[in-house]
């Protein structure tokens, strides 16, 4: 069970903290006809068949078992049919059937302001839009009032790599990576600043994004090790020594469940309950 520190207690009940969501989060949703939507590795292994070159296809499945996903997303993208990929992104991000979990309800709870993830899928928000009290304002890195909203006491979703509403935009591909780092600096910079004056959760991320890494490491330069951010991750899931990276290089501390995901629930049901007494008190 996750003993969660006080101080990551006090930082969500004063909302000076912010969840950042990946992949895993969604994982959790169930289909209405009880299957659970595509793993990263899953969808990409589906993408993979859209290419007809047979060598072409040889070479993009050694890099993703090498774990070079944008460098196989893009060679996938380069050679798809486009109808057919926008095909498989739409049946595998716009799917609403896949219900919220435990897990999200779990998130929401946790009510706070900024909400960072680099789902494409629309689960969390749909569940807020139905379910919060407060009105949920969605962003992605294009959005030009970002800046303004984030002084304001607007609750805010922010999809740092693009919505399947816009798959045109979505970030996707080595070459996406870099043109919206290109032409959207603006973005990055906020973001930068959300990570420097508010203590992030990273909950069912694998810690490889190299946008979200970049900026970690830069503000890791700038500030105390003495408020970190944190990373919860299934026990066992990571090694010794990538959990000693993620603290000295980018101030990220691991806090594991388990032994099953669905332990989860529990640590964060215990989280909740924590930050609600701190709220009824300050």
């Amino acid at each position: 069970m996750i003993d969660w520190p006080a101080s990551l207690v006090r930082e969500i009940g004063r909302r000076r903290a912010f969840v950042f969501l990946g992949a895993g989060v969604s994982a959790s949703a169930i289909h209405t006809d009880g299957d659970a939507p595509q793993t990263w590795l899953q969808f990409m292994n589906m993408a993979s068949q859209l290419i007809t070159d047979n060598i072409l296809k040889d070479e993009v499945e050694e890099l993703i078992g090498q774990k070079k996903y944008l460098l196989a997303l893009q060679a996938i993208k380069n050679s798809a049919n486009p109808a057919e990929y926008d095909a498989l992104m739409n049946q595998s991000f716009n799917n609403p059937k896949f219900k919220a979990s435990k897990l999200h309800e779990h998130i929401l709870d946790l009510d706070l302001e900024i909400v960072v993830t680099t789902n494409f899928d629309k689960i969390y928000e749909s569940y807020c839009h139905h379910t919060a009290n407060d009105g949920y304002r969605v962003l992605t890195y294009k959005s030009e009032d970002l800046g303004d909203l984030l002084r304001s006491d607007t609750r805010l979703i922010i999809k740092a790599h693009g919505c399947i509403n816009d798959s045109r935009s979505m970030i996707f591909t080595k070459a996406q990576y870099h043109s919206a780092k290109k032409n959207h600096p603006q973005f990055y910079e906020l973001l930068k600043a959300i990570f420097l004056t508010h203590t992030c959760v990273f909950i069912g991320c694998s810690m490889d994004d190299p946008d979200i890494l970049l900026a970690l490491e830069e503000v890791k330069v700038t500030s105390s090790s003495t408020f970190p951010h944190y990373v919860i991750t299934k026990k066992d899931a990571n090694s010794e020594i990538a959990k000693n990276d993620w603290n000295e290089t980018y101030n990220i501390k691991a806090l594991e469940y388990g032994p099953n995901h669905t332990d989860l629930y529990a640590d964060l049901k215990n989280l909740n309950d924590r930050v609600a007494e701190f709220r009824a008190v300050y």
